[in-house]
């Protein structure tokens, strides 16, 4: 049976992630010491912008997605957890988080996970989206597959250089 479910509510919570991720690499960038990760930073809060923007298309593009129930109702527990996770905290639990960070490879680190847990919800938005949605679903999370990569790169040059700025 088919769930009805706004897209408002879906893309509200995925744009919600991205602005968090912005802030998060915002803060970062401002206070990088290394030139290199605070490229990395700008680059990343950038694509933030192009995501939050993707979605906000999505949601106007497809006002209703058409669910199974029960596929939702798995998905939606899981998206529950993921975003009780500290890396679904807000703008400004994120700015914290970042201002937290005590060295470019812990800020790298906590960057690693935020890009998981949101690679995560939205792969789960891609199990869950319509056929015809299914193709913009992927894409953004061959995004948030290319971000990781990044981050894992530069994570290996800052321990493999003993750079923990």
């Amino acid at each position: 049976m088919g769930l009805m479910l706004s897209s408002e509510e879906v893309f509200s919570l995925a744009m919600e992630i991205e602005k968090s991720g912005h802030a998060y690499y915002t803060t970062i960038a401002g206070s990088a010491a290394l030139q290199e990760v605070s490229e990395l930073f700008t680059f990343l809060a950038e694509q933030e912008i192009a995501h939050y923007r993707y979605f906000e298309e999505l949601k106007q593009l497809a006002p209703e997605l058409v669910v199974d129930a029960e596929e939702w109702e798995q998905a939606s527990e899981y998206i529950r957890a993921t975003t009780e996770s500290r890396f679904f905290v807000g703008e400004d639990r994120a700015i914290q988080l970042a201002k937290s960070a005590k060295t470019a490879l812990e800020a790298v680190d906590y960057a690693i996970g935020f890009e998981k847990d949101t690679l995560l919800y939205f792969f789960e938005l891609h199990n869950v989206s319509p056929p015809e949605s299914k193709e913009s679903a992927m894409k953004i999370v061959e995004e948030e597959k290319r971000h990781v990569r990044m981050l894992s790169r530069k994570r290996q040059e800052l321990v493999s250089g003993q750079r923990n700025d």
